[in-house]
């Protein structure tokens, strides 16, 4: 499937936000427990601002979903580390869509000299999980059962891909 990056943008709200929430109602892959209004999509052009943000467009002009790398932590100290986030609509998943934004944001990430990325995913989300291992992910961490979503309680794992090696 061939996949454009755009870089956030006002035109882009309504469809990243209807994805960002089909997440928050239907899983706990997007950890808030009620839907975020369109106003919400400011923050996700708050952390483009210094760090790279997409809506991911297919051929037919389609946002299929959207990536961003923001801060790991927002202080200097921690800056050769970034945390990436992305979703893609459900009925695009599976299609190697991931993939691509995961790459995009390594590329972009070594244009920064970022040596680092972070994620954290919900600890029932098998899939993801088994996606960041495949694609050079290790895990790091858990804290276990300390979300309530959906009538389940759940964990997070971290997970986190070294780009290229840290010198002392």
């Amino acid at each position: 499937m061939t996949i454009r990056f755009e870089a956030l943008s006002e035109k882009h709200r309504r469809p990243v936000i209807d994805i960002f929430n089909y997440y928050v109602e239907n899983s706990t892959a997007a950890y808030r427990a009620e839907p975020v209004d369109y106003g919400f999509y400011d923050n996700f052009l708050e952390d483009a601002k210094d760090y790279p943000g997409y809506a991911m467009i297919d051929q037919d002009d389609t946002v299929v979903g959207f990536c961003t790398l923001e801060a790991f932590m927002p202080i200097k100290t921690f800056s050769a580390a970034a945390e990436a986030t992305y979703f893609i609509h459900t009925a695009y998943t599976g299609k190697g869509i991931g993939k691509k934004a995961l790459d995009r944001l390594e590329e972009d990430a070594g244009r920064m000299g970022i040596g680092k990325i972070v994620v954290n995913v919900s600890d029932d989300n098998d899939r993801s999980i088994g996606f960041h291992r495949r694609n050079g992910f290790t895990e790091y961490g858990r804290l276990g059962r300390v979300g309530l979503k959906l009538g389940k309680s759940f964990g997070i794992v971290y997970m986190e891909k070294t780009l290229r090696r840290e010198t002392s």
